[in-house]
């Protein structure tokens, strides 16, 4: 029997859910500061609207709306057994309540429809004072004096011989509680028990999907710190795993909770690395969500086509930890209350720059990746992106977006993105009718998974109750509604129960949950991926979405991850950067963050705010102004790096007016954390005054790197040089044109000398006119009488023969006469 308080019976809507929190808003609005009921379930609507499913715990205007009633009791009663009833009654007001008694009624009318147990659950006034009249078995309790901001549990007990239920149909029945004081009802409650004789009925097979998940943080990583509080005895992530073995669940797995184990190689947490081991033994249906459990439908509806995933993770791997080398695991530190969900810290150094030099993980691009084998779990040599993110999934064609958080578009974006099954709650439909959804549904062109939002929440609190009371007022819902999916008497078509995302930290009740679901008579566990192949009904998802503030957070990080990757280009490795910045943004847009838009909202803002650090981690240094004095000559600039990673720039310098000439740019590569001087050739001209240099760094694919910086140059003509300059120019055109006279003129007098010469030739070589050629001599050799002998020394017979012989041993250069 399930107890109900206007607090209890939503049966603790999902903290992702938007429709379940403008659930939680309304009902405390209407209800005007009524109380929770003990196990601190979610208010339904107040008095006068109708709640999608929950017992209501109505307090009575006589009572100022601050006492609430909630009962509980067994999920089913048959013949022969006493039904017990637990009553809790509450008191949130400032005045104690006098003792008076509680009055509980069975209503012997059978509930069958969804319609009428939310008529029942949540009651109109006009339903409320009708069920302050009904007739049937009843037992009543008395009260003590209830003390302002108190409360009590009772128990009573409606004797089977009372019951009168036997040989009547089976199905859900209504409890009503009546709290009296004095003269006055005070408040009334409303809970619910299935009736069951063990006749033959129809069975209705339930899949149930849950996801494996961490809590939501900003690094778009988890460390071994948190791994180890996580995957610790009695840690989420254990309690996740250890409520799915050996049970038909569906399990969506964040690949970046094996990634991050993978990460760590020999320095993983033993507990951690033992975790990921039984998580490759189950034999669950299982398939990847988005990278950190980001939500892929406010992607889809602030436009982006192609879904994001991890780019890199080669920033976060540390090679000491797969040098093959054995290495003792990290030990798991002693959990402590506080430690159980570790707070999100931004992924940024202190000056809140990047760091590229932490551990930091990033997922594939694509949804499918490879296979793995469970004895590869752990790598064991550096990992790629692809070793860090395989798994033998069982699909990895499974969209799985919050609840509340589809608009009618989305399906398509996945299906293009090879998402091709689309899980989605049935208060997103367009109209969600009044019969139980089943699992398989079509929207358009696209196969949806459709789960049963009254059953989805009822079973979520059930899995995160606290007490056992939370507990039971839980699983009276959930076994009420398969009773009415039962007796629509739609053979072999599946309902689908999908599990929020988020548990308390200190709640252990999935096994139970799951085992209790499983016991139901009317109900059997069954597979979702194989259950889909069933007839589908077409079904039209309404177009709600997600919340415009949301929405508009999207293109704001999309803006700074296109910054920052480009400004990684200076970077040796670009990845460093780029992986981190996808990873982080990733982490930012997770489903857990929609219940916290508050925290989500400052996460952003530091987000941001490191962003804008590290475009603006290089710069260029302030210095005074320069003095320029003669030419050519070089302008200091100093460059500081403030990032993590050394950086390779370009600097360019660019004068204000036509007094200075910059000659070229400088290549400079600085080193992380420190600073580099750089000269640029500068050359000035004639005027002499101020100059604006400015200094701009662009990297090797011409980016722009950091914010221009402006040096002034005071330049001074140099008169002096420049004047010097002048004369010996022309000292050298006057002696260069006396040179180029005289070769001339040797020129001249040389043709002249080789004309003259060429005049003269012919003569010499024949025999002269003048020329007296002796008579022969006679045999007795003596002379001739006519015979003309020259004088010894006579200078007319040798110019003759000199003549005569040609001679022209005069040397040619020197003019003749």
């Amino acid at each position: 029997m399930m107890a109900d308080t206007d607090a209890a019976r939503r049966c603790a809507p999902s903290a992702t859910s938007p429709r379940r929190m403008r659930l939680r808003a309304t009902s405390i609005a209407a209800l005007g500061g009524l109380s929770l009921a003990v196990f601190g379930l979610v208010v339904p609507p107040a008095s006068g609207a109708v709640s999608s499913s929950g017992p209501a715990a109505v307090a009575a205007a006589a009572a100022g709306d601050d006492v609430s009633v909630s009962i509980a009791t067994e999920p089913e009663i048959g013949p022969g057994q006493d039904l017990a009833v637990t009553v809790t009654i509450t008191n949130s007001g400032m005045t104690a309540i006098e003792p008076g008694s509680v009055e509980v009624v069975l209503d012997p009318d059978r509930i069958g429809t969804r319609a009428g147990l939310d008529a029942w659950l949540s009651p109109s006034a006009e339903d409320l004072d009708a069920g302050a009249d009904a007739e049937g078995p009843s037992v009543t309790v008395a009260t003590p004096r209830l003390a302002a901001a108190g409360n009590t549990t009772l128990t009573a007990s409606i004797p089977a011989s009372s019951i009168g239920l036997t040989g009547s149909e089976w199905g859900v029945r209504g409890l009503a509680a009546s709290y009296t004081s004095g003269d006055s009802e005070v408040a009334e409650g409303r809970g619910i028990v299935t009736w069951y004789a063990g006749e033959q009925t129809t069975i209705t097979p339930v899949a149930v999907a849950m996801t494996i998940t961490a809590p939501v943080g900003t690094a778009g990583l988890l460390n071994a710190d948190e791994l180890a509080q996580l995957t610790r005895p009695g840690g989420l992530l254990t309690r996740q795993l250890d409520g799915v073995v050996g049970r038909d669940v569906a399990v969506g797995i964040d690949p970046m909770v094996i990634a991050s184990i993978r990460l760590l190689g020999t320095s993983a947490p033993e507990s951690a690395v033992s975790w990921l081991e039984q998580l490759a033994g189950i034999d669950n249906e299982t398939f990847p969500l988005a990278w950190a459990d980001a939500d892929v439908s406010v992607q889809a509806q602030a436009g982006v086509t192609e879904l994001l995933g991890p780019t890199s993770l080669d920033y976060a791997i540390d090679p000491a930890n797969f040098s093959g080398e054995t290495v003792a695991p990290t030990p798991t530190p002693t959990p402590t209350a506080e430690s159980e969900a570790p707070d999100a810290k931004p992924s940024s150094t202190g000056s809140g720059v990047r760091s590229t030099d932490a551990a930091t993980p990033s997922p594939t691009d694509s949804p499918n990746a490879p296979t793995v084998s469970p004895t590869d779990a752990m790598p064991t040599t550096l990992p790629s992106l692809a070793d860090l993110l395989a798994w033998p999934y069982t699909a990895t064609n499974v969209a799985w977006p919050a609840a509340g958080s589809v608009a009618a578009s989305d399906p398509a974006v996945f299906s293009a993105n090879g998402l091709t099954t689309t899980i989605i709650s049935s208060s997103e439909l367009a109209d969600a009718g009044t019969a139980t959804p089943r699992a398989s549904a079509v929207a358009g062109d696209a196969r949806v998974a459709l789960a049963d939002d009254r059953l989805s929440t009822a079973l979520s609190a059930a899995v995160g109750a606290v007490t056992d009371l939370e507990w039971r007022t839980a699983m009276d819902e959930v076994a009420a509604t398969l009773a009415i999916a039962s007796a629509e008497g739609t053979a072999e078509s599946t309902v689908l129960a999908a599990l929020d995302r988020g548990w308390p930290p200190t709640s252990t009740r999935l096994p139970a949950t799951l085992d209790a679901l499983a016991q139901l008579a009317w109900a059997a566990p069954a597979p979702l991926l194989s259950s889909l192949g069933s007839p589908a009904a077409s079904v039209t998802i309404g177009d709600d979405g997600e919340a415009a503030a949301r929405i508009g957070a999207v293109p704001p990080l999309l803006d700074d991850e296109a910054q920052l990757a480009a400004f990684s280009t200076a970077l040796t490795d670009p990845a460093l950067l780029t992986g981190r910045e996808r990873s982080e943004l990733l982490g930012l847009l997770a489903v857990g963050w929609i219940p916290q838009p508050e925290t989500w909202n400052d996460a952003l803002s530091e987000h941001r705010t490191a962003s804008v650090a590290t475009l603006n981690s290089v710069s260029v240094s302030p210095s005074s102004e320069v003095l320029v004095v003669g030419s050519p000559t070089f302008i200091p600039v100093s460059i500081r790096n403030d990032f993590t990673s050394e950086v390779n720039v370009h600097v360019e310098a660019t004068p204000s007016n036509g007094r200075l000439v910059v000659d070229r740019g400088v290549d400079v590569t600085v080193e992380a954390g420190s600073s580099a001087s750089v000269k640029i050739p500068v050359s000035a001209q004639v005027g002499s005054g101020k100059v604006s240099l400015t200094i701009a760094m662009t990297s090797a694919t011409g980016v722009a790197i950091g914010q221009p910086y402006t040096v002034v140059a005071n330049v001074q003509a140099d008169w002096e040089s420049l004047g010097a300059a002048i004369l010996g120019t022309l000292v050298v055109l006057f002696f260069g044109f006396g040179v180029v006279r005289t070769i001339r003129r040797r020129r001249r007098e040389r043709a002249a000398a080789e004309t003259d010469a060429a005049g003269t030739a012919p003569a010499a070589a024949g025999e002269p006119d003048d020329v007296v050629t002796p008579p022969l001599a006679d045999a007795g050799g003596a002379k001739p009488d006519d015979a003309v002998t020259p004088e010894e020394g006579s200078g007319e017979a040798t110019e003759g023969v000199s003549e005569g012989d040609g001679d022209d041993s005069t040397d040619p250069e020197e003019p003749r006469g």
